[in-house]
């Protein structure tokens, strides 16, 4: 069993060309994923916190986002209750998940409590070029609040663009708090549309020169998509 115990909403129905064991066998070598983060008005991917510059353009499949609540423990999760938006899952409010006596949480570094349960979005994105995946994972104001401007935007359109997924440009923005200054948002434009099966299999490396490379599947912590 994987260490995460994982509530889903549903599943949607997988490409004929779609391995499950393939594609487990690759998430377990793969290690922590390929995860795009927001932060400090910088777009990151992965554990290395590669930089991606701003503009960036990358497909996304709004049928397979999720939300919910992830429980973390020792900067790790080990609970998700997460489920599929397109399908209509409505998250638990926070009371009913537990673990809520404050005497046990862990604490920051100025000793103040930290819930162990935070409410997150999870995007599914890829390169609609090289067909490279990663998750967008939000859990702040900011972030959240960019997710729920693309899902507006997207509303507006996805039923007249049946069999096409958006392309959303890597962009950020800015206001001035009270106390702390100048803080950053993410802001996800989407700036045209593209056929779904239109975005190609990432390219995987292969250790025989005589055979050709195999198609890869997302690492472990992000979603198979498109």
């Amino acid at each position: 069993m994987n260490a995460v115990t994982e509530t889903q909403g549903g599943a949607l129905a997988a490409s004929p060309a779609y391995d499950p064991f393939a594609a487990y066998g690759q998430e377990a070598s793969a290690g922590s994923g390929n995860f795009l983060k927001f932060s400090k008005g910088e777009w990151l991917l992965g554990q290395n916190s590669d930089e991606i510059p701003l503009g960036r353009r990358l497909a996304v499949n709004m049928a397979e986002m999720t939300i919910g609540w992830i429980r973390w423990v020792d900067g790790k999760p080990a609970e998700r209750r997460m489920g599929l938006l397109a399908q209509g899952y409505k998250p638990e409010s926070r009371d009913a998940l537990g673990h809520d006596d404050l005497t046990l949480w862990e604490k920051d570094k100025d000793g103040k409590a930290i819930d162990p349960w935070t409410f997150t979005n999870e995007l599914p994105m890829a390169d609609p070029e090289t067909g490279e995946q990663m998750t967008f994972a939000a859990s702040s104001k900011g972030g959240i609040g960019g997710v729920r401007n693309l899902c507006k935007a997207y509303g507006k359109e996805y039923r007249q663009r049946v069999g096409m997924v958006p392309v959303i440009e890597l962009q950020r923005d800015s206001y001035i708090h009270p106390e702390y200054k100048k803080l950053y948002v993410p802001v996800l434009p989407i700036v045209e549309w593209v056929p779904a099966d239109g975005v190609p299999a990432p390219a995987a490396s292969n250790d025989t020169d005589d055979e050709p490379a195999a198609p890869a599947k997302a690492a472990a912590g992000s979603k198979t998509r498109f």
